[in-house]
């Protein structure tokens, strides 16, 4: 078995973590924007990745390279394709939310079965839609933990408070918090229903080592509206830990700031790799 991906340090680390061949994909692009990925050699079995970048996030760009690496290798004699996908784009539809909406989670797998992929490693996709992954019968989906390779980097200050910037992050950071025995904080948002704006709100100890965590920062405003609330209760250090790193808008970062590599960003300080390669060797 080898591993066939981009050159990129995220997929030559999960190569040497998992102790086989690196194989390189190159990324062809043309001027017009179509690509042609282009793979030299065609191994038996394989471990097929790919990477995406904040500084042009192109999660569609990012899919269509799969599709086409795997019927590339499967006309050329591949008998056996993993998928390991960094990042799951499309893991937040998991229903049709309004009338004549895309089921698009449901159709990437549909597409990925139709091509004969049995297994997809992906990190900390959105366990609350991850009704998504049943989906499609015939296809797994292994949920790599992302906060796991998080906790192992950091280094909180004494008596530590894990904040979650909304309901949907209280998981994160109750997970990470078990490991350090420290507290729980869990904010609010709430959409006003005269202008349409949310606002978060919810209270903290004063004074406190904060790490607020979450499994994504996009364009940052939720992080940034927690890191308020962690002003106005006086903190005394503040970190924010997240697992995807996309980055769509421009923040300044005032405080500390780690993610993980499965999104190549200034910030991936953490490497999921091992954790990846860990949970492949016990499946195989």
């Amino acid at each position: 078995m080898k591993v066939v991906g981009p050159k990129t340090n995220f997929c030559l680390n999960l190569a040497h973590s998992l102790c086989f061949d690196f194989v390189e994909m190159d990324r062809r692009v043309f001027p017009d924007g179509e690509i042609n990925p282009r793979i030299e050699e065609a191994p038996e079995e394989v471990i097929l990745v790919n990477t995406l970048s904040s500084h042009c996030f192109d999660p569609n760009r990012y899919i269509m390279e799969y599709i086409f690496s795997i019927k590339n290798l499967k006309e050329r004699g591949t008998e056996l394709i993993i998928l390991v996908m960094p990042y799951l784009p499309y893991s937040r539809q998991d229903a049709v939310f309004r009338e004549g909406e895309s089921f698009t989670s449901k159709y990437m797998l549909d597409i990925f079965k139709y091509l004969g992929i049995k297994n997809i490693f992906a990190v900390t996709f959105h366990l609350h839609r991850q009704r998504a992954a049943n989906l499609i019968e015939g296809i797994t989906l292994f949920d790599v933990s992302g906060i796991d390779a998080l906790r192992d980097y950091i280094t909180p200050g004494e008596d530590p408070l894990f904040l979650a910037p909304d309901e949907e992050a209280e998981k994160w950071a109750r997970k990470m918090a078990v490991h350090f025995q420290g507290e729980v904080a869990v904010l609010q948002k709430r959409r006003d229903t005269a202008t349409g704006a949310i606002k978060t709100s919810g209270e903290i100890s004063e004074g406190r080592n904060v790490i607020i965590v979450d499994d994504m920062i996009s364009t940052g405003s939720t992080i940034l509206k927690a890191l308020k609330i962690c002003t106005q209760y006086k903190s005394r250090t503040v970190m924010v830990a997240a697992v995807h790193g996309i980055f769509s808008r421009s923040v300044r970062w005032d405080v500390p700031l780690i993610t993980t590599n499965t999104v190549e960003n200034p910030y991936a300080k953490a490497d999921v790799t091992p954790y990846i390669a860990k949970a492949i060797a016990q499946q195989l």
